[in-house]
């Protein structure tokens, strides 16, 4: 039995029931999820600034040590660029990653690096990977021919602190000079040497001959001619080096005589005509303006400076003439000029032509290479005289046609140094 005034639940009521409460769960569930993704973003975005902040502190830290490496490579690129040696830093593949400019200097306009012999010094040591020390010579140093210079190369191999092998560095220096007087000096010894031969040859001979003659017989007037012959050769070559010494000095003065230019070329062609005739050629003079052809100067030291350049264009001259030519060539300059058709000069040599004991490579129209005795000192001697009388010595030539020497000299006395 069934009391109060209750009614059952319909179908419809439970499932209305039902509904709302799977909308409610449903809504929760978004809610909660929209919950976790939210906090899943302020986590993730937590997350990335922490990493932002940790990538700009790196980046901070990172263009900290660059602008420091920069600094320094700044300071590395000027202390290089002072130094007067050439500078060349290779990586380890060969590349050139730095150059200064005294090494730009050696290396010419171009500058290619990998034309020349340098660049095949790196390849003779690039297996060495591991040094002992951060600058580690490599080799023993070396002399390349780079354009017209000589230079000499040391290789060291650039290590970081642990030893490992980053880099090469190669210095520079010009050596050519030195390289030269090097091979002047040695030229000069072979030059001395075969000039002081022949006489000395000759002193010897004359004195076994005296030595061997019976102590009663009559002097032996050829042999005595023979020995003051060669005594007065000695003798011109200690005047001409120890004139030689006063000119590099600058003690080097000149005496004031009237001088007849055209009387000394004619006795200065007079007194080599024994080297005229055995080399075949004709040497003459020819004089214009003959009653202006007086100066004041050292007659002496003139006619050493003419024989010079006389004896310069005999020796280079194979065939044809030597013309000594006089002329006044303006009111106080009288100009002396001696002109050859011989082999010339080559353009290797020309600008050493006047320097101190220096010998070229002359060679004739075949090809042959002429080395003639001699000091190598003639045109510097010739020049140095011309200098001394405030005059001057210059050369035009031409490769297998001949050469022109003027030398032109002022009429009036000279002042001398105080």
């Amino acid at each position: 039995m069934v009391t109060g005034d209750t009614s059952p639940f319909e179908p419809e009521d439970v499932n209305g029931f039902a509904r709302r409460v799977n909308q409610l769960g449903a809504a929760t569930e978004q809610f909660f999820s929209r919950v976790y993704n939210v906090l899943n973003i302020r986590s993730e975005q937590k997350r990335q600034e922490e990493l932002n902040r940790r990538l700009y502190r790196q980046h901070k830290e990172l263009q900290a040590i660059v602008e420091r490496r920069e600094f320094e490579l700044e300071r590395l690129h000027g202390i290089i660029a002072t130094i007067t040696e050439g500078v060349i830093l290779q990586d380890l593949d060969g590349r050139v990653v730095l150059i200064n400019d005294a090494a730009r200097d050696m290396l010419g306009e171009d500058n290619r690096f990998e034309e020349t012999d340098l660049s095949s010094l790196f390849e003779a040591y690039r297996d060495i990977i591991q040094t002992d020390s951060e600058l580690t010579p490599l080799g023993e140093p070396t002399r390349i021919q780079i354009n017209n210079r000589i230079v000499g190369a040391t290789l060291a191999a650039v290590a970081n602190s642990e030893g490992e092998r980053i880099g090469t560095l190669i210095v520079l220096r010009d050596v050519t000079v030195e390289t030269l007087g090097d091979r002047l000096k040695d030229q000069f010894v072979t030059a001395i040497s075969h000039e002081l031969r022949t006489p000395m040859n000759s002193l010897k001979m004359a004195g076994e001959v005296l030595l061997s003659a019976e102590e009663d017989a009559p002097p032996n007037r050829r042999m005595l001619q023979m020995i003051g012959r060669n005594v007065d050769v000695l003798d011109r070559m200690i005047v001409e080096l120890l004139d030689i010494s006063e000119m590099t000095a600058g003690t080097f003065q000149i005496r004031q005589n009237a001088v007849d230019v055209e009387a000394l070329a004619w006795n200065v062609v007079s007194g080599m005509m024994p080297e005229i005739k055995k080399a075949r050629l004709d040497v003459s003079v020819m004089a214009r303006d003959l009653d202006q052809l007086m100066l004041t100067g050292d007659e002496q030291r003139l006619r050493w400076a003419i024989g010079h350049l006389l004896q310069n264009s005999i020796r280079y001259t194979e065939s044809g003439s030597v013309i000594i030519a006089l002329s006044r060539s303006d009111v106080d300059r009288i100009t002396v000029q001696v002109i050859d058709t011989g082999v010339g000069i080559s353009e290797k040599d020309m600008p050493h032509i006047f320097e101190r004991f220096y010998r070229g490579e002359p060679r004739t129209k075949a090809g042959r290479l002429l080395d003639p005795r001699g000091l190598g000192q003639g045109l510097f001697v010739a020049r140095t005289v011309a200098e001394a009388h405030n005059g001057q010595l210059n050369v035009h030539s031409a490769v297998g046609e001949g050469s022109v020497f003027t030398m032109v000299l002022p009429v009036e006395p000279i002042a001398q140094a105080a």
